[in-house]
């Protein structure tokens, strides 16, 4: 490791020490590293990777990452302050977190949408704290009613049939045979940026991304303690009666039917959600992907082997057949038709189970556990990616794949390299193969190609 990278590193540990935590847990594991902070339940989305002075390998630092996966997570899902878009209500209090009502607003989930954000055209973005979208596609929301306005993961910004579609894909069918809807939202800081910059028109962003490096939206600092961007991107199925609720995170929402066109008031259940924050030095972002653990059945090689959920998994039948090839039996028709087939659904990449005693799956037994008594205690973390050298602005080792750039070397030798994908998201590229023309299957090989959007897709493919 180079000394301007070591140099880099020991300034995150520094900040890391800024990280604003909640009320005590339970003590880590023994075999957890020194270097992870205590976990707490709080409303504070960290401000910095906490990192050990000396680092000899990404493996290594692995449990810090998943650690500010989780306390992320934790943040972003903490119930929000009535009336003001993306802020906690009281961030240091645990029991609003761990006895908030079911369907209680979150954080995240106050953040603008992607409709908010793109879908008005040429006509310039409400404003941060504007209560309703422009032109809403599902017509003015009624009084109690919450507004989900799902938007494709594809290059189209408008509403219609497009709005089941995955990123360079297909449609999901779940086993009850509904679409699974997608829901991407950014923060105050990558909304205004984009709006204040007039970034949402094309005329604007393009001479920006011809930049020698891009784009570049702001970053989250810990000293000072400044949030800079974050995405997030998530995937809902919607609710038949015949689930157990309290294993979900539900919510109440017009959902706009792509093949009727027509929207309806619906209960709709989270079951995936990517997180991609520019947390500094990673100029290349931190993604983290969770998923609600009765999406699939469990990797091979746990044990003990979890039972089947009451009420079945939500996107595989719990048998052999039909056969998967690749995580996938097969990939449904494009436009949405009525009546669709449900997609049998495996894992390929499995969570991972190192290092030893400090694995993502040991993090995720221990924050399930400290989460009891919530519905969040039904969520796991699958994967976090992130820039191994990370970079700071002088376009080494993070160079445009426009400029020549290769990943993963050129995105900040990302870690891991492939398989860092979500089974609701990237169902139909868990493998290389499938993957290969969305750039690979993984968050950063994918978005490293909007690199010049600062890994951003959505301004890339939904600016005007």
């Amino acid at each position: 490791m180079s000394r301007t990278l070591t140099l880099c590193w020991r300034s995150v540990v520094a900040a890391g020490a800024a990280i604003a935590l909640g009320a005590a847990a339970p003590p880590f594991p023994s075999s957890f590293p020194p270097s992870v902070p205590p976990a707490a339940i709080s409303g504070t989305v960290p401000y910095a990777v906490p990192l050990p002075a000396d680092i000899q390998n990404p493996l290594q630092i692995r449990p810090n990452f998943d650690y500010f996966s989780w306390q992320s997570f934790i943040a972003l899902n903490w119930p929000a302050m009535p009336g003001q878009r993306g802020v906690p209500n009281q961030p240091d209090n645990p029991s609003v977190f761990l006895t908030a009502k079911p369907g209680t607003p979150v954080v995240w989930g106050t953040y603008k949408d992607s409709f908010d954000l793109f879908g008005q055209g040429t006509t310039p973005p409400s404003p941060w704290n504007s209560d309703q979208s422009q032109n809403p596609p599902c017509g003015p929301v009624p009084a109690g009613q919450r507004a989900l306005i799902f938007s494709t993961m594809s290059d189209t910004p408008v509403m219609g049939a497009t709005a089941t579609k995955q990123a360079f894909s297909f449609p999901l069918v779940d086993q009850r045979g509904n679409y699974v809807y997608y829901d991407v939202r950014y923060d105050k800081a990558q909304y205004e940026f984009i709006v204040n910059n007039g970034f949402y028109l094309l005329k604007n962003l393009a001479p920006a991304e011809n930049a020698q490096f891009g784009v570049q939206m702001p970053m989250t600092t810990a000293s000072p303690n400044v949030l800079g961007s974050i995405m997030v991107k998530a995937a809902w199925r919607v609710a038949t009666g015949k689930e157990d609720l309290s294993r979900f995170y539900a919510t109440k929402g017009l959902v706009y039917n792509p093949v009727s066109k027509k929207c309806s008031p619906q209960t709709v259940l989270l079951v995936g959600l990517h997180i991609a924050h520019k947390v500094a030095p990673f100029t290349a972002w931190v993604w983290s992907t969770f998923e609600q653990v009765d999406n699939v059945p469990a990797d091979a090689g746990v044990t003990p082997k979890p039972p089947v959920p009451p009420n079945g998994y939500s996107f595989n039948n719990g048998k052999a057949t039909p056969a998967t090839n690749g995580g996938y039996d097969h990939r449904p028709a494009y436009p949405p038709v009525a009546n669709p087939t449900a997609v049998q659904v495996t894992r390929v990449n499995a969570i991972p189970n190192t290092p030893t005693g400090a694995s993502t799956r040991d993090f995720n037994a221990y924050y399930r556990n400290l989460l009891k008594g919530t519905v969040w205690q039904y969520y796991e973390l699958v994967v976090t990616q992130w820039p191994f050298s990370p970079g700071v602005g002088d376009g080494s080792p993070y160079q445009l794949m426009q400029n020549g750039g290769v990943y993963p070397h050129n995105a900040g030798d990302a870690f891991p390299v492939n398989g860092a994908v979500n089974t609701t998201m990237e169902t139909y590229f868990q493998t290389q193969n499938d993957a290969a023309g969305a750039g690979g299957n993984s968050c950063m090989s994918c978005h490293y190609r909007a690199g010049q959007s600062d890994f951003s897709w959505g301004l890339n493919r939904r600016a005007h």
